[in-house]
C-alpha cells in the first residue's frame, strides 16, 4: 500500500493541470488532494479541539478517530491517483499517447515505453502530455 502511495504521488508530480485535460478525473483529484494536504490537518485539530471542549475526555477515543479520518484523506487520494497511474489507457487515450509520441519523436525526442509493458499507462500519457504541452505548439496536442 505504501508503494501505490508513492506512484500516486510521482503521478501527481508529472500530470499537467492543462485545459486540454481537464475533462480527466486527475483533473479535479489532483487539486483537491493538494488542498486536503494543505488544509485538513488544520480541520482535524479544529475537529479535536471543538470535540474535546464539548464532549470532554469520555469521548477520547471518538475524537481520535473522527480526527484520523480526517488526517487520512488524502491519503486515498494518493491511493486512487497511484492505482490509476498503473493502469491501462483506453483505446481512445492510447491513440492520443501514440499520435503525441510519434509528434515528439519526430521532433527529436525519443519516448519508448519501457519492455515490461504491455501498452500505455496512465503515467506514460502524463509524461507524454508534460513534454508534448513544453514543446509542441498548441494547435499539434
Amino acid at each position: 500500500m505504501f508503494k501505490v502511495i508513492q506512484r500516486g504521488r510521482r503521478y501527481m508530480k508529472i500530470w499537467p493541470l492543462h485545459a486540454v485535460v481537464g475533462n480527466l478525473p486527475e483533473s479535479r483529484i489532483i487539486p483537491l488532494t493538494k488542498l486536503g494536504i494543505r488544509w485538513l490537518p488544520v480541520a482535524a485539530l479544529c475537529n479535536a479541539f471543538v470535540q474535546w471542549q464539548y464532549l470532554g475526555m469520555d469521548f477520547l477515543p471518538q475524537i481520535l478517530s473522527s480526527s484520523l479520518f480526517i488526517l487520512a484523506l488524502p491519503l486515498h487520494g494518493y491511493y486512487w491517483l497511484g492505482k490509476r497511474a498503473y493502469s491501462r489507457l483506453p483505446i481512445p487515450l492510447e491513440r492520443w499517447y501514440t499520435e503525441l509520441k510519434e509528434k515528439l519523436n519526430r521532433s527529436g525526442h525519443d519516448i519508448r515505453l519501457p519492455s515490461d509493458r504491455q501498452g500505455p499507462y496512465y503515467i506514460d500519457l502524463a509524461g507524454v502530455l508534460s513534454k508534448a504541452l513544453k514543446q509542441l505548439p498548441p494547435h499539434e496536442y
